[in-house]
């Protein structure tokens, strides 16, 4: 009886040397088959193929992740590692068989008769097993699950790290609380009002768990209202209008501390103590200068992992212009 042949297939470049390893070869090659069993045997040492190579990545993947969480966040992992396929059974050639045999299958199925496969296919890997060569289950800590390694990130952790430093830079609205009234008792007196100004403040330092710490600067600046005015009874009974301005300047030791609701957005508290130096002209020039105070509170939306929008509140305590700030800014981590 005649060999029945298999017409002719291209393959994409490769050729299996080594059924563990794929070789490239610089031509396409034409591979004509005897038989089905031959060009069966021939798929089978592709995919055993395939699988060592996917089982290689995997193993590189392990590594990698390994070595990212000892570097960038101490941890180490000793969960036993398992490669996804099994290849401990290599891909046999099948039994020769006649012409009647190899086509069984086709004339039975004319017939409606139950079809068997002539050859044994790798079995499928346990649903148990890794596909991969780590796991990852957003959300969840660095936890080891029947020797699975979770995600890192933590969606709880809603103020970002655990340790690092800021920057947070506002410019504000200055809102004068306090209105110097005259003293008609004296033959000088003043009466003071301030119009709305601006503010800027600037803080920095190291944060840990969401407490912050560190240094702030603040600049203010705000004019007198149109209705200010002086009078001196030793020179003329009239009143002098006029409109002149002030500046703070102030340094305090920075405190707070910021708390989550969600992924991007928290809220914060703030506080800081230190010294202030004004410069006042009413109309003339002159200094104040003294105790420093200021409590801040507002909601914090971060936009990415370094840059945070802060929409807040902020009061400054001195003597000769006390404020209220609504103070629009930016918040850095690093």
């Amino acid at each position: 009886m005649s060999t029945w042949s298999v017409s002719a297939q291209y393959r994409s470049s490769y050729e299996y040397s080594d059924p563990q390893k794929v070789v490239r070869t610089e031509k396409p090659i034409t591979d004509y088959f005897e038989s089905v069993d031959d060009k069966s045997f021939y798929q089978q040492q592709r995919i055993h193929g395939m699988k060592g190579e996917i089982n290689d990545y995997s193993k590189r993947l392990n590594n990698l992740q390994n070595r990212f969480d000892e570097i960038f966040y101490g941890l180490s992992s000793k969960k036993s590692f398992s490669t996804p396929f099994d290849l401990s059974e290599e891909p046999q050639r099948p039994d020769p068989k006649s012409w009647l045999e190899e086509n069984q299958e086709t004339l039975f199925l004319e017939e409606g008769s139950p079809v068997t496969p002539s050859t044994r296919v790798n079995e499928p890997v346990a649903e148990k097993s890794n596909q991969l060569a780590f796991q990852v289950e957003a959300p969840g800590r660095f936890t080891e699950e029947n020797g699975r390694t979770k995600a890192l990130f933590d969606p709880k952790a809603l103020n970002g790290r655990s340790s690092g430093r800021y920057l947070i830079i506002s410019p504000a609205i200055s809102f004068v609380s306090k209105i110097h009234r005259p003293n008609h008792a004296l033959p000088k007196t003043r009466y003071k009002r301030y119009d709305p100004g601006f503010a800027l403040n600037l803080a920095g330092g190291w944060e840990k768990n969401g407490f912050k710490y560190g240094l702030g600067g603040l600049f203010k600046t705000n004019r007198h209202h149109e209705s200010s005015w002086e009078r001196n009874l030793f020179v003329s009974p009239d009143k002098h209008y006029f409109r002149k301005s002030s500046q703070t300047f102030a340094g305090y030791f920075d405190l707070g501390y910021e708390v989550g609701f969600t992924e991007s957005l928290s809220g914060y508290l703030g506080a800081g103590l230190g010294y202030y130096l004004s410069l006042v002209e009413d109309p003339r020039e002159r200094k104040d200068h003294g105790f420093f105070a200021t409590g801040a509170l507002g909601l914090s939306w971060r936009v990415s992992e370094l840059i945070a929008l802060r929409l807040g509140y902020r009061y400054l305590h001195e003597e000769e212009v006390p404020a209220h700030l609504v103070d629009l800014g930016l918040g850095f981590q690093f």
